[in-house]
């Protein structure tokens, strides 16, 4: 620790010492620096009589018509300058860390989202820390995520989407398979690969406006294997409940599979994958979207140590959604 000329540690250095010091080295004046300060004179003349006697040297050579600085006084002004913008930035610094942690903020989402999986993983890491924070979560139709965000509505994204579009940044975290899922009792349930005919002649229960990018990676599998699919359009919370009901059959993402009953079984499909991603506005700077991005990042690495059976990391460049 650095210590002055009187043996003291330089931070039991008053900082009202140093903006009285500032402020007649500014001002040339004594009076006029009281005044700036909105502080008597004599208690102005005390503090820089207090900086000069803690540090051992003379600040101001003092004349009537005003004050200017000794040699000592140049040499130390720029560091005490130099001392009130690092306490100015250590106190924004803070604040900001507060400002997070007391924030609420909107995050987008599919949604049901398994427990144990990556939404819950990330707010659970989001919120570590900072147990004030308030975080909610909505779903919204794909092709909404984009006017969400660039108008306010929400501040971050997960989504199985495309690549962010101008003014939004986005990072992918990572992949999983597309598993089909029947009824216990269907005739595949055991089976080791659901074939594309499976979609294709029961009834495919599918929230085709709301997934719009996940139908077309779906979509593009079956036809690429010869298939055609004729969706039922399914609202993405009644899908499970409607296969388990007997139904009809599905095709979800393989994390979907945390939420398994004993009326469902999920059944591999033929070398399909997504991708999920984070999006944000390129230009947010806030310690809370920052924070919730790498707790993103941090839900995906832990995700694909412990459950690689089902989550990949994503690779470098990767597409949003793709047929692999």
């Amino acid at each position: 620790m650095a210590l002055t000329s009187g043996g003291l540690p330089a931070s039991d250095v008053d900082l009202r010492w140093l903006r009285a010091f500032l402020a007649v080295a500014q001002e040339r004046h004594f009076g006029r620096a009281a005044a700036r300060l909105s502080m008597g004179q004599p208690s102005l003349s005390r503090h820089v009589q207090q900086l000069e006697r803690v540090l051992g040297v003379k600040l101001f050579n003092r004349a009537s018509h005003g004050v200017t600085l000794t040699e000592a006084g140049r040499l130390i002004r720029p560091q005490a300058e130099d001392v009130l913008a690092q306490h100015a930035r250590l106190w924004s610094t803070a604040q900001a860390y507060v400002s997070a942690s007391r924030s609420a903020m909107t995050v987008a989402a599919p949604l049901p989202g398994p427990a144990g999986g990556l939404l819950a993983e990330a707010i659970r890491r989001f919120r570590t820390g900072r147990e004030q924070a308030q975080i909610a979560v909505l779903d919204l139709v794909d092709e909404e995520q984009a006017g969400a965000l660039a108008q306010h509505r929400v501040d971050a994204v997960l989504t199985w989407g495309h690549p962010p579009l101008a003014g939004l940044a986005g990072e992918a975290l990572v992949e999983e398979p597309v598993t089909g899922v029947v009824g216990a009792r269907h005739p595949l349930a055991s089976a080791p690969l659901l074939p594309w005919s499976a979609l294709a002649g029961d009834s495919l229960l599918f929230p085709v406006r709301e997934r719009q990018h996940c139908w077309s990676v779906l979509r593009a599998g079956a036809e690429s294997a010869g298939t055609v699919l004729t969706p039922v359009p399914t609202a993405p919370a009644a899908v499970l409940d409607l296969v388990a009901g007997g139904l009809g059959c599905s095709a979800v993402p393989a994390s979907q599979s945390l939420r398994a009953s004993p009326g469902l079984a999920f059944v591999r499909l033929p070398e399909l994958s997504v991708t999920m991603s984070v999006i944000w506005r390129q230009a947010d700077r806030s310690p809370a979207v920052s924070a919730f991005v790498a707790a993103c990042r941090a839900a995906a690495s832990f995700l694909t140590r412990t459950r690689p059976d089902i989550w990949t990391a994503a690779r470098p460049g990767a597409p949003r959604a793709e047929a692999t």
